[in-house]
């Protein structure tokens, strides 16, 4: 086989592999389904409408955000969220309207209250008493390293002696 026709087949097989299933391949849903009522929200109902969507679980499969999750409910959620942001409804409302629907799963973070406050105090309670526990353990090691250590066999107090052993070891070695 040839340069130029193993190029020619070459070029075949990329576009059979790559480019025909590619251009087959149905295109992604839009994430913004009515675009003109995202045009008539001003800035700061736009960045509302976003804060929502990514505060709100997908209820099909609850592992994504409604403003990342490609799915006809969250095709559905999206448009609501900005019509209600259109009507003028405040954040909460809008959150309450779908916690009543869908249940307490469908926030992104739990709200605090009940026993899901511990998840917002219990890292800030640990910071503290693993802080004070340091702190306290510190001050104990501090004060046991002053404290004169005991030994079973006493000390000697002239160390004379060792030196002029090892003088003497040290001029055996040089003769």
């Amino acid at each position: 086989m040839t340069r130029k026709r193993f190029s020619r087949f070459v070029r075949i097989i990329f576009l059979a592999i790559a480019v025909i299933p590619a251009a087959l391949w149905p295109a992604k849903p839009a994430l913004i389904p009515d675009a003109a009522a995202a045009q008539s929200l001003t800035a700061s109902q736009a960045a509302l409408v976003r804060d929502i969507e990514n505060n709100l679980i997908a209820p099909c499969c609850w592992n994504q955000p409604i403003s990342e999750h490609p799915s006809e409910i969250s095709d559905l959620m999206r448009s609501e969220v900005r019509e209600m942001v259109a009507e003028g409804k405040s954040r909460d409302a809008i959150l309450d309207y779908y916690v009543a629907r869908y249940g307490e799963r469908i926030l992104a973070a739990p709200r605090a209250s009940g026993i899901n406050a511990l998840a917002y105090i219990a890292p800030f309670a640990a910071l503290v008493l693993g802080g004070g526990g340091l702190f306290l353990f510190r001050g104990k090691k501090r004060v046991t390293a002053h404290a004169p250590a005991s030994t079973s066999m006493p000390l000697p107090r002239d160390n004379s002696r060792y030196y002029e052993i090892i003088e003497k070891e040290l001029r055996e070695l040089d003769e």
